[in-house]
């Protein structure tokens, strides 16, 4: 990957996309806040400390961002409902044109806590209305790469699926690589994947990097499948919007109560099968994130005497672009005095 902007098309007039750099140093900034607790054991701290960057950084932008998707229920932390956070229907920013905002200002907390690879910070921006409002639950999802669109089926079994993203590739099964988390509620969905003989990632936390991975050729990853958050299923969806590629999810409500909150939004069927049209609306996206910890496409923060070094991307649908930027922040005066560290 290029360290710099990829893409210099010029942003299209009246876009997401034109101020969508500046969408991006929110990211930046809740990763320098968090990124100093790596390894912390303290993931309590780290998702506060979060929010509160996120908030902070987002009302300096001049747009009216309405949280239509955030992890709140799932946190696994010893008291979450300590967390005075981003809710649903909440309105962030500093008052502008009107939009829809997914956010995970911590994807892979407790792989920040541990000090792990593939923790980031990221949101997905598209015009009001767009974004598709849902409860903070499980999520069963399948996601590809634009090569495989087309060919998926989230009600067909597993390993039709797996023959069918081979097919579409020109590979056999045992070429196809597929990231699922590692949970007890995936055992049935991992021994069938093994028996059709595709190869498997497991993944300790985390299904927004493996998103980025299979819409991105060369990465050697080729599909995301299992139950997930609702909240990172939003944002990949975005990110394979952005990319070409092609989700299809449905809700997983683990309780009556969740079965009662999707009614509540509009989503009467709790087995309703959504494409990725249907979780975002439009040809105007935008998706941006930063690392936190190291990882892959996205580097995590490193710091210097007085500053610090941050890996964003940037993705958009009009014009289709992705870029890659890499941005030194003198965070103390005179840092620069030490000269800028490559």
């Amino acid at each position: 990957m290029g360290d710099l902007i990829l893409s210099v098309t010029e942003p299209h007039p009246g876009s997401l996309e034109a101020s969508a750099v500046g969408h991006s140093v929110v990211t930046e900034k809740v990763a320098l806040e968090v990124a100093r607790l790596e390894g912390s054991g303290v993931p309590e701290r780290a998702y506060s400390l979060a929010e509160e960057a996120f908030r902070r950084e987002i009302g300096k932008l001049r747009i009216s961002a309405r949280v239509a998707v955030v992890k709140r229920e799932r946190l696994e932390v010893e008291s979450p409902e300590e967390f005075a956070g981003l809710s649903v229907g909440e309105e962030l920013g500093a008052g502008g044109v009107e939009l829809d905002l997914a956010v995970e200002p911590v994807e892979g907390l407790n792989l920040l806590a541990k000090g792990q690879e593939g923790s980031v910070s990221a949101a997905a921006f598209a015009p009001r209305g767009s974004i598709l409002r849902v409860p903070d639950m499980y999520m069963k999802k399948i996601i590809v790469g634009p090569r495989v669109c087309g060919s998926i089926d989230i009600d067909a079994p597993i390993g039709e699926n797996i023959e069918a993203i081979a097919s579409a590739m020109e590979r056999r099964p045992s070429e196809i690589t597929v990231a699922v988390l590692d949970r007890p509620r995936h055992e049935d969905l991992i021994e069938e994947i093994r028996r059709v003989g595709a190869r498997i990632q497991l993944r300790s936390e985390g299904d927004l990097t493996p998103a980025i991975a299979v819409g991105m050729r060369g990465t050697g990853l080729h599909a995301v499948i299992g139950i997930g958050g609702t909240s990172e299923g939003m944002l990949a969806a975005a990110v394979i919007k952005c990319l070409g590629g092609e989700m299809q999810a449905k809700m997983w409500p683990t309780r009556r109560q969740q079965v009662d909150q999707l009614r509540e939004v509009g989503i009467d069927d709790p087995d309703r099968k959504f494409t990725t049209e249907d979780l975002i609306q439009g040809d105007d996206v935008v998706f941006v994130a930063t690392g936190i910890t190291q990882g892959d496409p996205l580097r995590g923060v490193r710091y210097f005497r007085g500053g610090g070094r941050t890996h964003s991307v940037v993705m958009s649908t009009k014009p289709r672009t992705v870029r890659f930027i890499d941005t030194i922040h003198m965070l103390e005066l005179g840092a620069e005095a030490q000269g800028i560290q490559l």
